[in-house]
């Protein structure tokens, strides 16, 4: 039976039949209504579980990520993933939101059996197929988050953002498209969507920001082509920011250097992203010509608690001040937070404190799905 069907009773009868618990909940993640086996929430009946909050019952490795999916998800959209963390075997966690009641939520828990252990070399090839899959079979969203100024709170952009149907998160994928070489593919899609969706709104004010891979930005032949599919579009290429990641270590710093440099000369902006996240920071600061820089988020956690933190992120801005580069804060959640980075002279800061990354159906991700480059 399809989970989107929305015929509730039909629903009820297969968590049921199945062992499975069929829950709904509104958008304060509150339990409305639960049937089925109430010991998947480690409860003795389902009657208990009325008005409990789910995100409290699953396994607090679970918690921070059902949270985040509850209103990622578009109306009608569903995303499944393992909680190894529940009963013995773990679990399996579907949500899916109402299609005609977009407060609503119905969340499926069933019980899955123990994994079957899986040499290293076999996970990533499965991981690497699953990435070609997700890719090839439309299976691929974009969400967004603004970015904004941290004085007026204004937006100043949107960064997008690659999202797999099903997945818990992206990370898994990504990182295994990395290492097969494949993340080229993905960033082609992501800057073509960008660039495609600069190209239907005509305000100069709206701009985008995407990641590419520090593996891409070594790669001739990859910067070129993007290059050229951007001017295909006939759009001001000032509206679109490329943020390099450094979750690909850049191996050849001469190599990126000009990827940076072809990317501004074809009128780009370009961002160095995770700032401070692994050792080789300064060294890409110091070699790439870049346009401005967005601090890893533990900066931030590490100056609510340490004076070195603190002092630390304010010599931070003030370089990149001195540099002519504009500095971004991430992962801001409270007002506190943001006053910090004001204070310092952080200029444009992200996080849930202005919105968490929305799926946005209006980006379009079909069509050609490579480059020639690595077709």
């Amino acid at each position: 039976m399809s989970v989107a069907d929305p015929d509730l009773a039909s629903l009820t009868g297969f968590a049921l039949a199945a062992g499975d618990l069929l829950v709904e909940a509104d958008g304060f993640a509150i339990i409305l209504s639960a049937v089925g086996e109430a010991h998947l929430l480690h409860h003795p009946t389902c009657d208990r579980l009325i008005g409990k909050n789910i995100v409290e019952l699953i396994s607090e490795a679970e918690r921070g990520r059902l949270r985040e999916d509850l209103w990622s998800l578009a109306p009608g959209r569903r995303l499944c993933w393992e909680d190894q963390g529940g009963l013995e075997g773990g679990r399996r966690i579907l949500v899916q939101r109402n299609p005609s009641d977009p407060d609503r939520f119905r969340v499926i828990l069933s019980r899955t059996p123990p994994l079957i252990p899986v040499n290293g070399d076999r996970i990533e090839d499965i991981l690497a197929e699953r990435f070609r899959d997700a890719v090839t079979g439309g299976e691929l969203s974009i969400a967004r988050q603004p970015v904004v100024d941290t004085r007026t709170g204004a937006i100043s952009h949107f960064e997008i953002l690659a999202r797999f149907e099903a997945e818990r998160s992206p990370a898994d994928l990504i990182a295994a498209a990395e290492r097969s070489g494949q993340i080229c593919q993905l960033d082609y899609i992501m800057v073509r969507a960008a660039a495609d969706r600069l190209a239907t709104v005509g305000d100069p004010a709206f701009r985008l920001a995407v990641n590419i891979s520090g593996d891409s930005i070594q790669r001739p032949d990859v910067t070129d082509e993007l290059c050229a599919l951007v001017r295909g579009y006939r759009i001001d290429p000032g509206r679109l920011i490329v943020e390099i990641t450094e979750s690909s270590r850049i191996a050849d710093i001469d190599a990126a250097a000009r990827g940076v440099r072809r990317l501004r000369q074809a009128g780009l902006s370009v961002s160095l992203d995770d700032f401070g996240s692994g050792a080789a920071s300064f060294g890409y600061l110091r070699a790439l010509d870049v346009d401005s820089l967005k601090f890893d988020g533990s900066f931030l956690e590490d100056s609510g608690s340490s004076v070195r933190g603190l002092a630390l992120i304010r010599h931070l801005a003030r370089m990149c001040e001195e540099l002519g580069v504009a500095s971004v804060g991430e992962r801001v959640e409270t007002e506190a937070d943001r006053a910090l980075l004001m204070e310092a002279g952080v200029r444009y800061a992200q996080g849930y404190l202005f919105g968490r990354p929305v799926i946005d159906r209006s980006f379009r991700v079909g069509g050609r799905s490579s480059l020639s480059a690595v077709a």
